[in-house]
């Protein structure tokens, strides 16, 4: 049985061209049995610069390109590449394989025309700026950098020039240049890219690729495992083409690796923006976790119902079964509820958030001899705030306990007798909810969380580890909850989050919820989804506001990069509604009608609220065209165009994105700020900014803003319309 390689380019070939999914199987399969190679008309492109690379039939007009190495007796296949039959043989012809001779890296080299600069050192504008990689190309080609790439890369003072030129090199020497540039150090970028696999034998640095002992050792290495995953099995076979994973999943960078694999003391957190790998470092993560303990159980957890359904799906198609049932998948609130239940049985009805405001509002109401003052400022919307975000993160809450309790992340201020004035309200609430048989996830959460740091919890809900997504939106009764369920260890909780992304959750610091990662944090910067004109657009809309993270420490995007390029986003001002109605649909068709023939699925409209998200999706339908609503309550259907809101998108991606409603109207949205107190408008206009900031990096290739009238303030300036 031969062992059969995946590059990542070929992988994004097969989520391009979905079409050719079926085809590619009946490829692998007969490579992988390599004693049945009928009908794959294997042949070496004329002029082949490597005679081993060989072009293999997928259908009439696309051919595979791939390596054949190894040996009779240990025969590798290398799939580097899907493309339409004349372009399949001229990019085979140009494409060679090696160990890189400084690191043992492996890599599939091509030849490419490198892109001229727009500024250099000897130009006429910049001559003053200082060079991005102050060493000589000697010194560069020293740790594996090709020789053409460090001759120019040296005379680069434009990090765009720079970006360009990185979209030309091998994965990890795109990598290593940026972090150069960054400021790390020669021997510093040597040992992140020189570090061992696991399949790694020994020291010495494989040179001959033919050798099948010196290959695996080669594609091994952490920086090969970037752009080259090898297929172990049939049946990991078929779970990374049936699950249509995106490429940026199945390839870890050295960083991303080192935090999946490495063992930890205590609590560890990662931070990173949108689109820098923390879901997926936290997926394999699990995965690790459960294969190193057969007796381990993992609880992989996050804020969104959506996401954690997505999660599941993901982590199947990395674990083996045996794995993958040692590993729960679920939403935090799902959680608390399942502790719940089986602690006490199944409970009350739980209230949405208007009911809880009209709860709030009767509540209010019960408590008439309030000061004009206090009932200005004690709005039903921020005693439902106060009540989830600092009553219920004490573990056993009373009016003693709140008036000495820290408010951090409250911008009302509150006195003593403010507080205990505030708590009469609270305890008609508790009332009232008791009196209609409901209750809140919030009080749910509350309850689970007192049960878990019991001796009542179920047998069912202890973990040995437990992974968090998206941690950033959690309250403080859910970090109570997370802290009860596992005990206090070596590997206990696994923490990603993005400050940037906090729509749900307000600021607090774990550490006061027995959370100690001092000392055990990683910042990921490199961004692996979006282009770097997606991402500029994204991070200009987070300008002017600071933001801090679960440590109670900065959070910036000053760092954040990407080495995918593509079109500038684009940006329509419509004169009224209907106009940017049509521009959407017409934009959604030309899309659906590419030759490339993407899924509907791999579009999506997102928008601010459930109006306009359910009219963009009845105008589609309208115009014969596939469009799907997002919701909780339905599994995702990837047969239409994804119509969602801006919150459920969060955690998803897509090829291309239209964000439709973005003008000063609806974001951010009036209804949100009529509700609340001036001090809180602060910290919504944050969320809102948040949110924005979400939907516009949902998209990997291409993003189209829309608005009808004035632009949303939080748009970035100056905004060039189509």
């Amino acid at each position: 049985m031969a062992t059969v390689v995946f590059a990542k380019e070929f992988q994004k070939n097969l989520s391009v061209e979905g079409s050719l999914k079926p085809r590619a199987w009946d490829l692998l399969t007969k490579l992988s049995a390599d004693h049945d190679l009928t009908g794959l008309d294997l042949k070496i492109p004329k002029g082949a610069r490597d005679p081993r690379v060989r072009t293999a039939r997928v259908t009439d007009n696309h051919r595979a390109v791939l390596f054949a190495a190894g040996s009779t007796d240990d025969q590798y296949y290398l799939l580097v590449a899907i493309r339409p039959h004349d372009e399949a043989y001229d990019y085979a012809a140009q494409v060679t394989m090696r160990a890189n001779p400084a690191n043992g890296v492996f890599e599939v080299l091509h030849d490419t025309e490198l892109p001229s600069p727009r500024w250099s050192r000897g130009g006429e504008s910049e001559d003053d700026r200082p060079l991005l990689v102050p060493y000589r190309p000697s010194e560069l080609e020293s740790i594996g950098i090709l020789p053409e790439l460090a001759a120019r890369v040296v005379e680069l003072v434009n990090e765009n020039d720079l970006e360009d030129l990185c979209l030309h090199a091998p994965t990890w020497q795109a990598h290593a240049l940026l972090d150069v540039a960054c400021g790390m150090s020669l021997e510093q970028v040597k040992k992140r890219y020189a570090l061992q696999g696991e399949r790694s034998v020994g020291h010495t640095i494989p040179a001959d690729v033919d050798d099948p002992a010196q290959l695996r050792d080669s594609l091994g290495r952490a920086a090969s495992l970037m752009e080259f995953v090898v297929v172990e099995v049939d049946e990991q076979l078929r779970r990374m083409l049936i699950g249509d994973f995106a490429a940026w999943r199945l390839f870890l960078h050295p960083d991303q690796r080192h935090l999946v694999e490495r063992p930890r003391k205590g609590s560890f957190r990662v931070a990173g923006g949108a689109g820098t790998g923390k879901t997926v470092v936290a997926m394999h993560r699990a995965v690790a976790l459960a294969r190193r303990n057969p007796q381990s159980r993992v609880l992989l957890t996050t804020y969104t119902k959506n996401l954690a359904l997505q999660l599941a799906e993901h982590v199947k198609g990395l674990a083996e079964p045996d794995i993958f049932e040692r590993i729960d998948v679920s939403g935090v609130d799902q959680l608390a509820r399942n502790i719940v239940a089986r602690t006490n049985g199944a409970g009350p009805r739980i209230m949405n958030e208007s009911d809880q405001l009209r709860v709030w509002t009767s509540a209010l109401a019960a408590v008439p001899d309030l000061p004009p003052g206090d009932r200005d400022r004690l709005t039903p919307y921020f005693l439902m705030n106060e009540y989830e975000q600092v009553i219920l993160g004490m573990a056993t809450p009373s009016l003693d306990g709140y008036l000495t309790e820290p408010r951090r992340g409250r911008r009302v201020k509150l006195s003593r007798l403010q507080k205990t004035r505030l708590w009469r309200v609270v305890d008609e609430f508790v009332r009232l909810m008791a009196r209609e048989r409901k209750t809140t996830y919030a009080d749910v959460v509350a309850q689970a969380a007192t049960i878990a740091a019991g001796a009542d919890l179920p047998l069912a809900n202890q973990y040995h580890h437990v992974v968090v997504d998206e941690a950033q939106d959690l309250t403080p009764a859910h970090w109570r909850l997370l802290r009860a369920v596992v005990p206090e260890g070596p590997d206990d909780l696994f923490i990603c989050e993005d400050a940037h992304q906090r729509i749900y959750g307000e600021r607090l610091v774990i550490s006061r919820y027995g959370i100690e990662t001092r000392g055990r944090s990683q910042r990921l910067t490199l961004n692996y989804r979006t282009t770097k004109q997606v991402l500029g657009f994204a991070t200009r809309l987070l300008a002017g506001e600071n933001f801090v993270d679960l440590a109670d420490e900065d959070e910036s995007t000053s760092h954040y990069r990407s080495l995918l390029g593509g079109p500038e986003p684009v940006t329509y001002g419509a004169a009224g509604w209907q106009e940017e109605k049509d521009f959407v649909v017409a934009t959604v068709r030309s899309w659906l009608e590419e030759p490339a023939g993407q899924e509907p699925g791999a579009f999506a409209v997102l928008a601010r609220s459930h109006e306009i998200r359910d009219e963009m999706a009845r105008e589609l339908r309208a115009a014969d065209l596939p469009a799907v609503v997002m919701s909780p309550e339905h599994p995702v259907d990837f047969s239409g165009v994804q119509v969602a809101t801006m919150h459920r998108a969060k955690g998803t991606e897509f090829a291309r994105c239209v964000v439709i409603g973005a003008d000063s109207d609806h974001i951010p949205h009036r209804y949100v700020f009529q509700r609340a107190e001036a001090e809180e408008r602060v910290d919504l206009l944050a969320k809102e900014r948040c949110l924005l900031y979400v939907a516009c990096t949902r998209p990997r290739d291409q993003l189209v803003v829309t608005w009808t009238g004035g632009p949303s303030p939080l748009l970035p300036a100056p905004l060039r319309t189509a």
